[in-house]
Order: C-alpha cells, then structure tokens, then sequence
C-alpha cells in the first residue's frame, strides 16, 4: 500500500484513522504545517478508494486514506482490495435495486419484534415508555393486528416518555441485513445500511438548525457551533457517541461482545474485578487528589451516558435481595445483568449473586437510518462549562438570578455554596443539604461538590468585576462574557495544566494540543466532527477511577484532622455545611496524593458505591468492564494495531499480571479495553499508558480542532473571539490564580503554583494575594 505521513492534527482533521497516523514517531508534529497539506495516497493496482463503510477488511488488513475518484474535496477514502470493496458495492447495488421491499418488510419485522419486546415488559407489570408527541405514529408500519396490540397497551399506559423509534430501528436493522444475508462483519463496517425515505419513516431527525453564523456566545446545548447545514448538531447534546474502530455488535447490530474469540462465554465483569483489581495503596508520588477531582469535573463537562428507564423509574435485571438474576419473562429487553459468583470474595458473605446493569439508551438519529446502535449523549461533547452552566437553555436559566450576570448561590452556613436542590430523590434521604448545578452529578461525591463550589464562586466574581468595568452592560450581556471567560479558563487549564499531567508533555505536543503564549490561532476546521468517542467515554478516561483514594483525610483549619471513607459521602454533601468547609477541602485536596494509574481500584468503589447504608454497594469496576461491553467497543489488541503498536500474542507479554489474566480469559484477544488500558506501563512523563495516551490526545484534538469557539481562536472563525490583550490574560490563569480569587480566607491561604502537584522545594505555597489576577481593564468599555 502507498505510504503517506500525515500529523494527527491533520488526521484529526480528516477523521481519517489509518494506522499511519497513529504510531509514536511516524509523523510530523508541526501541525500549523500539516494542516495545509493536500492528500495524495495513490492506491496500488488491486485497490480500489472507496468510502469507510464499503471496505469491509479495513481493520483485519488495514487502509491508507485517499480521495475517491471524481468527487469532491470533501469526500475521502480508503485503499481497499478490490475484491472486498466489489462485494461491498454490489450488495449495495442490490438495496437500491429493491430497496423498497427490503426496506419496508424490514421496517415491518422490525417493528413486530419490538413490539412483542414492548408487550412483554407490560405484561409483567412494567411500562415501556415514549412521549406522546411519538405516540400516534408508533404503529404506521404495523400489521393490523399487531397495531391494535400496542394500541390497546397504549391505553392502559399513559405515561409513557421512552423515544421507542432507535430500539424499533435496531430491530428493523437487524432484519434488514438478515434478509440481505450480510455476515456480522459487513454489518459491523457498515455504519448505515440504507438511509430511511420519508415516507417509510415519519419521525425522521428535526430539520437542521437555523443558525446565527455570527453569533457572538456558543449555545448551550452544543448546535450551531458548525454552522454548516448539515453539521449544526455535530457536538451537540443528543448527538451520539462515535467509535474510532467498526463495533463489535455480535450480531452487527445491538447484541454485546459477551463471546471469546473461541467462541466460549466471556468471564463475568465481576470475576475479572475481583480477580484482578485488588485494592492496593500506591500513592503517587507528586500528583495530589485535586488533579483526580479535577479530570471527573471535565469528563462531566463532555461525556454522559444515560441508562434505559421505565419511565423515570430505574430498570431492575436482579431480584431485590440481588441473589438471583432475572430471566425470561421477568427481565427487560434492556438488562445485561453481571453475574456474580458465590465464592466471589466480597459479595459472598451477603447472598449477593447479581448487579444490576441496564444497557445505555440509543440516540434518536436511528430514526432516519438503518444501520448498528449508537448510544446517546446527553450533554453537550465541547469543553464549554456544561458542568457549571448545563447543556440545555431551559436548565441554564433555571441557573441563574437575572440579577447583574449572577448564577444562583446559597449561604446556609455564611459561605458561598451551590444553590440548593429539593427534589428528595436526588441525595440521599438523611443528605442535611443536596446542591443544584449544570451537571446532575454534582452530589456524587463531596470533593466534586467543592470543584463545582470553586467555578460557581468564579462565575460571579467574574460577572461582579465585570459590572463595575463595564457598568453599561446588562444583566445578560454580563452573564454571557463571564460564562465566557469561564470556558475559556476552563479549557486553558485543562489544555496546559491537567492533559500534560496524564498524557505527557510529549503526546500533547503530539497532537497539537498546546499553543504559543501569544497571539489567536487558526486550528479550527469545520470538517473536524467533535464528539466524544465511545473508546474514551466507556474506557479511556475511566482512567481516573483507578486514582482515587479510599479515604479522605481533610484538614480542619486550626483544628484536627479528620478521616472519611469516600463511600460515607456518596450523594451526601452534608459535610460542606461548615464555615471553614470549602477552604478545608480546597487544601486538603491539594496536600493528599492521588493514587497511580495500574490495576488497582479502592473497596469504595468496587464494593461499597453508592450503598448508603446498606451494607455493601455495587462495583464501579465490573461496570466499566460492562460498559464497554455495552458499548460494543472492541478488545485492547484491536486498539493496539489501530495504533500501530504490537499486538499481545500471549499472556506473559502483559508482565506480572499476566498469570492472572490467564485465568480469566480464555485468550489475549478478549481483554477489554479498560482492563488492557490499566495495565499498561506508564508511557513517557504522564500517568497513563501508551494506548489511553493517544485515545485521550486523539479525543482533545478533535475537541479542539473542531471547536469554532475555542479560547484560542481568532476572529476569522470565533464570532466572539477575545482581543489579543484578552487572550494574554486568559493564558495567564491557572487553576491556583482561580483557587487564591475565590477561597474565604484569601489573605491567610497558601496555594502552591502548581495547583495539581503535591507541596515541594519546586512548587513551594505562597500566600494567595501574591498570585496573579485577570487584569480586567482589557475588558473596559467594550461594546
């Protein structure tokens, strides 16, 4: 094949993924340069270019990207054998020749299958839901008798708010390819099958956007960021997750990997979990907990996933003392329940034989397509506050006070706090307080609950300081330029603080991760499609959980120091209700390390999450490995050749924990991604390894590059950008200057520079008044 180096900035930007653009070293890594190269893979004599979902060897044998003959700059491909992409295009030629049979008998199939899955749940007292705007249209394409079935069950429930239109269109998928005879690994490369005529589906996708090109302020909810007519959703929230390899849907589809590639039942994610993922104390040696606080505020910001539910009732696949799972007609069509054992070290002294798992809910751009489930994310994919702000209009203004550009705020014990939430269902039913915020995870866990604190507290001053600059300025427009500034704090310390910590100095730079300290730049293209990837969101970035530390040991002003299991202050911030509380946790966060990134993972959050008190939780880690499984993602090795890294041909090759993988997997090829990810050693000078190093650079860059409103951009593509005195500003900010502006006792503070490394001779604390502030007389009378 020809041989073609492109930077992964330019790959990014291409989304093309062949190898070449993958392995450390192979490419150049001045992307101002590469940006501007044009593609000119020629392919060989016994390929053919064709389009990613028409090759369908592209990962067993590997492509190089090209552009497809006689087509437009915007239309690139692969080299592909021509025997495999012939057999490809042929079948395609077949679904246009009778593509109205196919599809509507496929649509009628479908639907029926749904529908016995739909009537089962009700028949055994369950209700599967959708909104009533859909309801009307739910059985156009049913036989009669199956029409009045649901129309009868419609009847006896009413509230009902599932969109059902993804889960009828995977079914109708299904037998679309079967009535084609397509194999599994057709229908796994091929991400539509046929694109849906209106008039076989009538609740095709809203139409596009209509979009403000010029608009001064990034929406909330992610659209029109592309302006593009048919890109103003990318990124959006309700956009769905992407996968960088084909899935691995065991029927192509919907079903999860739970096979070997023997073909032999996979391990349960509890077994793996208890086998593997003991809990060991290995403090890091300079990283501290604020860094682990940090990155789940950011993967809160650009990834949510959101279960299945009935209603707004949880599904439940175990009995309800989880000794037993259910089956047959007592389970629901969305349960992929884990198995666990009883010899299982911890869940054995409670009769504890199942977790409950509900697969994710699919997103709603089935509606016009047939083709495998892509899962749904609910928040929006940029890096733009969502955590503080929301990602819909509705909830960022329920956020606000209208009162001089100020969010809404609380002082039940004399300090700054989140407001209050008095939904009851929300925190735990003893919780003294429960906190509203953009994100409705704020209560996970305490120390989350302070990060949200601290950018709470920044969005007002910023929005305080600002009315008195810019007195003229209303409610509104001082709202929308500290929510500004705000993301583009956010993004700075994340881009130039945390991504360089993880990833390492070498991969960001990789991947063109950091800017100069000077001057706007031009990165953004609108062909970069900015979505968070299912291999980060179900695997990469779970990275962190390995980090935390069992206990937290915060120090009380002046007073003692006090020890608290992390699963004591699950969905219960009542410990914040203390005068000293935010600047307690605020440094102690700072002072305790973090845990290393191995196979490792706290009793906390493998045994006790979220179990109130009740004398055991469930198991984070057997719902990561789950997860991915749910999310179809395919196995580590897969990942290394996409890569270019070699592939793990034996179990000795994974080093020390290699016997012990060997007993729960029947080959290397089946280790899931997450688990491959942790053991890997620590590449370079970040904290991950190789494989997660270039997942989570590759995710940032196309967040980045993708983003017409990043900080950075300049006012050639950013409507909104900042002056260059604003921007010098901005790159002045670190998460300590944020620190030192909004803790209580400012003037009796130490803050090391570095605010996500442990206190050293290197990054020695210093007293808050004497870091640097925004010098925000660059924002004086601007219109």
């Amino acid at each position: 094949m020809a041989t073609h180096l492109l930077s992964v900035g330019f790959c990014a930007i291409l989304l093309l993924f062949a190898p070449t653009c993958r392995a450390g070293g192979k490419f150049s890594t001045d992307v101002k340069t590469e940006l501007k190269k044009p593609l000119s893979a020629v392919c060989e004599e016994n390929e053919t270019c064709v389009p990613f979902s028409d090759c369908t060897a592209l990962l067993r044998e590997g492509a190089e990207p090209c552009r497809i003959s006689g087509s437009g700059s915007d239309n690139f491909g692969y080299c592909c054998p021509t025997r495999l992409a012939t057999r490809s295009v042929a079948k395609r030629a077949i679904l246009q020749d009778d593509f109205e049979h196919v599809s509507s008998n496929a649509l009628l199939e479908g639907r029926r299958q749904f529908a016995e899955k739909w009537q089962n749940v009700i028949e055994h007292g369950k209700s599967m839901t959708s909104s009533s705007k859909t309801r009307p249209d739910f059985h156009q394409l049913l036989q009669p008798s199956e029409a009045d079935m649901v129309q009868e069950a419609l009847a006896h429930h009413h509230d009902i708010d599932l969109d059902r239109v993804p889960y009828e269109a995977v079914y109708a998928s299904k037998a679309f390819a079967d009535a084609l005879n397509w194999t599994v690994e057709e229908r796994q490369h091929t991400e539509t099958f046929a694109n849906l005529p209106r008039n076989r589906s009538r609740r095709c996708l809203p139409p596009a956007d209509s979009c403000n090109p010029q608009a001064r302020f990034r929406s909330f909810d992610g659209s029109c960021n592309n302006p593009h007519p048919d890109r103003t959703r990318w990124g959006a929230a309700g956009h769905p997750f992407e996968k960088l390899l084909p899935p691995a849907y065991e029927d192509g589809v919907w079903a999860p990997r739970i096979h070997s590639v023997t073909g032999r039942k996979l391990a349960s994610a509890r077994t793996i979990s208890a086998h593997l993922l003991h809990d060991l104390d290995r403090p890091h040696h300079h990283l501290n907990l604020l860094l682990m606080q940090f990155g789940q505020f950011i993967a809160h910001d650009f990834t949510r996933s959101s279960s299945i539910k009935i209603g707004d009732e949880a599904i439940e696949c175990c009995s309800a003392d989880s000794s037993r799972t259910l089956r047959g007609h007592e389970s629901h069509f969305a349960c992929l329940p884990i198995e666990v054992s009883p010899h299982d070290p911890f869940y054995s002294k409670f009769g504890v034989r199942c977790l409950n798992f509900v697969r994710l809910s699919l997103a709603a751009e089935g509606h016009c397509r047939l083709g495998y489930a892509k899962q749904l994310s609910k928040v929006t994919h940029f890096i733009d506050g969502s955590t503080v702000y929301g990602s819909e209009e509705r909830h960022a203004a329920s956020l606000r006070s209208f009162h001089r550009g100020q969010l809404k705020d609380s002082f039940p014990v004399g300090i700054e706090l989140l407001p209050p939430n008095r939904d009851p269902s929300v925190c735990e039913p003893w919780a003294k307080v429960c906190f509203e915020a953009g994100d409705d995870r704020v209560n996970q866990i305490v120390s989350l609950v302070q990060v949200h604190v601290l950018f709470l507290r920044e969005h007002n001053r910023l929005a305080k300081v600002l009315s008195h600059v810019n007195p003229h300025w209303d409610d509104e427009r001082l709202y929308q330029e500290a929510r500004k500034i705000v993301i583009a704090e956010i993004q700075h310390i994340l881009y130039h603080e945390y991504l360089p910590l993880v990833i390492g100095w070498e991969k960001v730079k990789q991947y063109g991760l950091l800017d100069d300290d000077y001057g706007h730049t031009q990165h953004y293209s609108h062909k970069v499609k900015p979505v968070v990837l299912a291999e980060v969101s179900g695997a990469a970035f779970r990275f962190g959980h390995s980090t935390v530390e069992g206990h937290f040991r915060i120090h009380h002003r002046h007073q003692h120091t006090e020890t608290v299991p992390i699963h004591k202050v699950f969905d219960d911030p009542s410990r914040v209700l203390h005068p000293t509380s935010f600047d307690d946790y605020i440094y102690s966060l700072g002072k305790q390390s973090q845990q290393e990134v191995d196979p490792s993972v706290t009793l906390g959050l493998t045994g006790f999450l979220f179990a109130g008190r009740s004398p055991f939780g469930t198991d984070l880690a057997s719902l990561n490995i789950q997860r991915g499984r749910d999310h179809a993602l395919r196995p580590y090795n897969d990942y290394r050749s996409w890569l270019g890294l070699h592939r793990i041909h034996s179990f000795h090759q994974f080093g020390p924990s290699g016997a012990k993988l060997a007993q729960v997997y029947e080959s290397p090829d089946d280790v899931d991604l997450w688990i491959g990810g942790l053991l890997e050693p620590v590449h370079s000078d970040g904290i991950v390894g190789e494989t997660f190093g270039h997942l989570i650079g590759e995710q940032f860059a196309r967040l980045k590059f993708g983003d017409r409103y990043f900080y950075t951009e300049g006012p050639k593509t950013n409507p909104g950008a900042f002056t260059a005195g604003q921007l010098d500003q901005i790159r002045k900010v670190s998460l300590a200057s944020i620190i030192c502006a909004n803790v209580d006792k400012r003037y009796d503070f130490y803050q090391a520079p570095n605010a996500f490394l442990k206190s050293s001779h290197t990054n020695e604390p210093i007293p808050c008044p004497h870091h640097r502030d925004i010098d925000f007389g660059h924002w004086r009378h601007q219109h």
